[in-house]
């Protein structure tokens, strides 16, 4: 996932629901985090193989210049998984 580096995307969000209880940590959290720590839990609990989130700034055009939010859940590690995952698919062929 991409999302733009920008003031909105870092600065925590309100917490209004009414109707369902909001997980603690997603309790004054930016988009940011909250797309991290649902990447992390898609990961973790099995349900995705990687994921990955990226932030980038609109200037990045000229230059790819991106950011990682943590390790779990960079494009260094979504790459080495889906790489090994077609290693794994040619060995079988």
């Amino acid at each position: 996932m991409l999302l733009e580096d920008q003031a909105g995307s870092r600065t925590p969000v309100n917490d209004n629901s009414p109707h369902f209880p909001i997980f603690p940590e997603f309790k004054s959290a930016s988009y940011s985090d909250r797309y991290n720590v649902l990447c992390k839990k898609l990961v973790q609990e099995q349900l995705y193989t990687s994921a990955c989130i990226m932030l980038s700034p609109q200037s990045a055009v000229a230059d790819g210049a991106y950011a990682d939010m943590s390790d779990l859940t960079s494009l260094k590690n979504f790459i080495a998984t889906f790489a090994g995952h077609i290693a794994a698919e040619a060995a079988r062929v």
